[in-house]
């Protein structure tokens, strides 16, 4: 039970964390107008919900049917997170 809690708190965390850092990036963006930064933003914000999706899930129900299936959404998303991350990397 503690280790869930555990799980749970730093899931928000990462919520918190990853705002931030949307954040800060989103600031240069603002700065330097190029697409680049606006991909890797949309595809960081894809990826920290993706990472958090399945313990937030975990945290609103206890329905482990649910639950299983929000960890393999989760992954799924995580994948399309770093894909456009990746893509706007590479596009320069």
């Amino acid at each position: 039970m503690e280790i869930q809690q555990i799980q749970q708190m730093l899931a928000l965390v990462s919520l918190l964390m990853g705002g931030l850092l949307i954040g800060i990036i989103y600031n240069a963006y603002r700065i330097v107008k190029q697409q680049t930064l606006l991909y890797f933003i949309y595809g960081l914000f894809t990826l920290i919900v993706g990472i958090a999706f399945a313990d937030i899930v975990s945290i609103l129900t206890p329905d482990a049917f649910v639950i299983l299936w929000s960890t393999v959404f989760s992954r799924l998303v995580v994948i399309i997170g770093l894909g456009v991350m990746t893509y706007g990397v590479l596009r320069g």
